[in-house]
């Protein structure tokens, strides 16, 4: 086997794909910093309905309100997909799952039926993290596209004028 055929056999996330479940299982994500391919991550489980995505999607939005991990600066924040990965999950959570026992017209989104309706929940907090995600990406993107100002004097701090020596 070469490498050109192991590395098509293993999806080059699997390894950080892992470790992000591991970590998750062991109460410590917060230990690490996010990474740039972490949105893709955070897409594919989303997707495949996984049940990690919501801690990864709080975990990132965290990063990603702290400015931290690959959301330190303001232009891989204005570049993000994060708020628009975390609002269609929020959209797909919204909707019954398959497994909801009236599934249908007489299912409101499983608030009853359901049992209080779990995914429902996340689908409120996910739209709830789109919404500031989205306002704080506006913030990034402007501070982008606005000069900053060259300052004009330096700052003199109240009482702490120098003083002349007397003759």
């Amino acid at each position: 086997m070469n490498d050109d055929t192991t590395a098509r056999s293993t999806p080059p996330n699997s390894e950080r794909r892992d470790q992000l479940l591991r970590l998750i299982g062991e109460g410590q994500l917060d230990d690490l910093a996010p990474g740039p391919a972490d949105e893709d991550l955070l897409d594919d489980l989303g997707q495949a309905h996984h049940d990690a995505c919501v801690y990864i999607e709080a975990w990132l939005t965290a990063a990603y309100l702290d400015g931290t991990g690959c959301y330190a600066g303001p232009t891989a924040r204005a570049a993000s997909r994060l708020p628009a990965l975390v609002l269609g999950h929020a959209d797909r959570r919204y909707a019954c799952p398959p497994n909801c026992p009236r599934a249908g017209a007489e299912c409101d989104g499983c608030a009853q039926a359901c049992e209080g309706g779990a995914h429902r929940r996340r689908a409120l907090l996910s739209r709830l993290f789109a919404r500031v995600l989205t306002s704080r990406q506006r913030d990034s993107q402007r501070l982008l596209l606005t000069p900053v100002a060259e300052p004009c004097a330096p700052l003199r701090r109240p009482g702490r004028h120098r003083r002349r020596p007397h003759p």
